[in-house]
C-alpha cells in the first residue's frame, strides 16, 4: 500500500467521523514500520559484527545495569511490551561506563620450558685476564649464572629403506624363499604412518590446505604430487573408519548426547556453480567421545538424513538447538529420547533484540547470566553432579523462575515479528526442555562442547574451501571425529594417529580395538609404560 492510498482512506474515515479508527491504522502502520526498522538495524549490525565488530555476545555487568538503568529512566509505558512504547536507544551505540582502575597486575614470570625436550650445554668462560687474583692467584669455580634458549629446526623427512631377505637353494635353485612384505599405511606406496597422521592434522586441525602443505614440503626438499597426497589422506582415513564406527556406539550409549551441525561446501557437478551444501553433524557423548556425520543435505523430511537416523536409535537426554528436524526425533510415536534444551541459544536471541535496539532485552539477559556465574562457582570448586544440582536449585532456579514470570507478562503484548518477541517466542517453545539442567548436575546448560567442535570445520572450510565430492566430505567426517575426540581428552593428535595408524597396518586385533579410541588411548599407553 502507498502512501497516496494510505492518506487517501485515511481522509476518508476522518470525513465519516471514524477519527478512532483512522489513529487505530495509523499506529498499526507505524508498528510495522518500526518493526521492520528494528529487523534491518538488527541485519545491518549483523553485517557490520561480522567484518569490523567483536564476535563474542557477552556483556558485562557493568554493560547490562547500564541499560537496566537507562531503560528504568523512562516512563512506565516504555518498561512495558505496549504497541506505543517509543523507540529505545541502540544497545550498540550506548556508551559503556568507564571501568574500574586495573589492578596493579605482579610482574610477569617466563614460563619454564617443558623437560621432556631434548637439551645441550654451552659453558661460557671467564676472560683469561679475569681468571687470576692479583693476590692469590687462580680463582675458583663458585657456580654458574644460568639462562635457557629456545630453538627450532624444521621438521625433517627421512627413509626407510626396507629390504626383503631372499633364500634359494644353491643346488636346486629353484626353491626361492622371500621374505613377507612390510605392513604399509598405503598399499604399495611409500608413506609412513607419522606422514599420513601430519597431512591429516595439517588439514583437518591446522586448516592448511594441501596446497600449502605441499609447498612446505618442497621447502624441506621433497616434492609430492596433489594427486598422490589426496590418495594418502584417502587411504589414512579409510584405515581410520572402524575406530570412527565404535565411536559412534559409545556416543549412542552415552548418558547425555549433545549435537550440532554446520555447513561444508562440496563439488558436485550436478549442482549449480558445480557446488553443493552439505552438513556435518557433531555429536559429543558425556564429553568424551567425538562422532561426526556427513550429509549431502538438511532435508529432515528426507529418510536418507542419516544424522537424524543416528539420533533416532538414541535412549536418554539428546541437547540440541531448536532446528525442527529434530522433532522427527523427539516427537515420534515410541522415541525414547529425551529434549534438553540449550540455554545459550535461548540467551542468543535475547542478545540480538539487545544489540537491535531493545534495552528491554537486557533484563532477561541478567537473569541468564546469574545462572551460568552458578556455573562457574561450581566449576571453580570442583562441585560433583549433586552439589552442582543443589546450587542449581537454591541459586538458579529463582533466576529461572523470574524470567519465565517476565516472559509470561509481557510476550502476549509484544509485537509478533519484533525480535524481543521471536527471543520470548524460542525461550517459551523450549520451556520444558530448558529444564533438564535442573533434573540432574551432569547435564549442561547448553550444547556448547558441540559448537566447539564445530570450529575446526568452521576454520578449515575458510581455507580449503570445499570438499571435493561426498566420499571426500566422509572422509573429513571420520577425521574429524578422531580429532575432534582427542581435543575432548586432551590427547596429543600427530602422535595418536602415527601410533595408531602403525598398530592398524600391524594388525591389531578387532577385539581389542575400544583401547584404540581417543578417551581410552591414554589408559592404553600408561598400562604398556608400567608393563615395561
Amino acid at each position: 500500500m502507498d502512501i497516496e492510498t494510505v492518506c487517501g482512506h485515511l481522509a476518508q474515515l476522518i470525513e465519516q467521523g471514524r477519527s478512532a479508527n483512522a489513529m487505530e491504522l495509523v499506529a498499526e502502520l507505524l508498528g510495522k514500520l518500526k518493526d521492520e526498522n528494528l529487523r534491518l538495524a538488527l541485519e545491518l549490525f549483523k553485517l557490520m559484527k561480522q567484518h569490523t565488530g567483536r564476535r563474542g555476545e557477552g556483556f558485562t555487568s557493568e554493560q547490562l545495569d547500564l541499560f537496566l538503568q537507562l531503560l528504568g529512566q523512562g516512563t512506565d509505558a516504555e518498561s512495558t511490551m505496549g504497541d506505543d512504547a517509543p523507540d529505545v536507544e541502540t544497545a550498540a551505540e550506548v556508551e559503556t561506563p568507564p571501568s574500574p582502575p586495573p589492578k596493579k597486575k605482579d610482574k610477569p614470570r617466563r614460563q619454564k620450558l617443558p623437560a621432556h625436550l631434548p637439551r645441550t650445554t654451552t659453558l661460557i668462560e671467564v676472560p683469561e685476564e679475569q681468571r687470576q687474583c692479583p693476590v692469590h692467584g687462580d680463582k675458583s669455580c663458585i657456580g654458574h649464572d644460568q639462562s635457557e634458549v629456545l630453538h627450532f629446526q624444521p621438521a625433517s623427512f627421512w627413509v626407510e629403506l626396507i629390504r626383503r631377505e631372499k633364500l634359494a637353494c644353491r643346488e636346486c635353485g629353484d626353491q626361492v624363499a622371500v621374505a613377507p612384505p612390510a605392513n604399509k599405511v598405503v598399499d604399495g606406496g611409500m608413506a609412513g604412518p607419522g606422514l599420513i597422521a601430519d597431512l591429516l592434522v595439517g588439514k583437518y586441525r591446522d586448516h592448511l590446505p594441501l596446497s600449502r602443505q605441499i609447498r612446505r614440503y618442497a621447502r624441506l626438499g621433497v616434492k609430492l604430487a596433489s594427486s598422490t597426497v589426496g590418495d594418502w589422506i584417502g587411504q589414512g582415513a579409510d584405515l581410520l573408519e572402524p575406530l570412527v564406527k565404535l565411536e559412534a556406539d559409545k556416543v549412542l550409549s552415552s548418558f547425555l548426547v549433545q549435537t550440532d551441525d554446520t555447513g561444508l561446501k562440496v563439488q558436485d557437478r550436478e549442482a549449480a556453480g558445480n557446488i553443493k551444501r552439505g552438513y556435518l553433524w557433531v555429536h559429543v557423548g558425556d564429553g568424551r567421545h567425538c562422532y561426526v556425520i556427513y550429509t549431502p543435505s538438511k532435508q529432515y523430511a528426507d529418510k536418507a538424513n542419516a544424522a537424524l537416523d543416528y539420533l533416532k536409535r538414541r535412549e536418554g537426554y539428546i541437547q540440541a538447538d531448536a532446528f525442527p528436524g529434530y522433532d522427527t526425533v523427539f516427537d515420534v510415536p515410541g522415541s525414547k529420547a529425551i529434549e534438553v534444551g540449550c540455554w545459550m541459544h535461548a540467551r542468543r536471541y535475547f542478545v540480538e533484540a539487545l544489540e537491535g535496539g531493545d534495552l528491554r532485552a537486557a533484563i532477561p539477559i541478567k537473569l541468564i547470566k546469574g545462572m551460568y556465574e552458578v556455573e562457574a562457582e561450581a566449576t571453580e570448586a570442583r562441585a560433583g553432579p549433586e552439589q552442582r544440582l543443589q546450587m542449581r536449585l537454591a541459586r538458579s532456579a529463582p533466576l529461572r523462575n523470574e524470567l519465565g514470570q517476565w516472559i509470561a507478562e509481557n510476550h502476549p503484548q509484544a509485537r509478533p515479528k519484533s525480535p524481543l518477541a521471536q527471543a520470548m517466542g524460542y525461550a517459551l517453545n523450549q520451556w520444558n526442555a530448558l529444564q533438564r539442567p535442573f533434573e540432574d548436575g551432569r547435564i549442561p546448560l547448553d550444547n556448547g562442547e558441540s559448537e566447539r567442535r564445530n570450529r575446526d570445520p568452521a576454520m578449515g572450510r575458510r581455507n580449503y574451501l570445499f570438499a571435493g565430492s561426498d566420499v571426500g566430505a566422509e572422509r573429513a567426517a571420520i577425521v574429524y571425529s578422531l580429532l575432534g575426540g582427542c581435543a575432548l581428552n586432551d590427547v596429543e593428535p600427530w602422535a595418536y594417529l602415527t601410533d595408531v595408524l602403525e598398530r592398524i597396518v600391524d594388525g591389531w586385533p578387532m577385539s581389542r580395538l575400544e583401547e584404540l579410541l581417543p578417551a581410552h588411548y591414554p589408559a592404553l599407553l600408561a598400562a604398556e609404560a608400567a608393563a615395561e
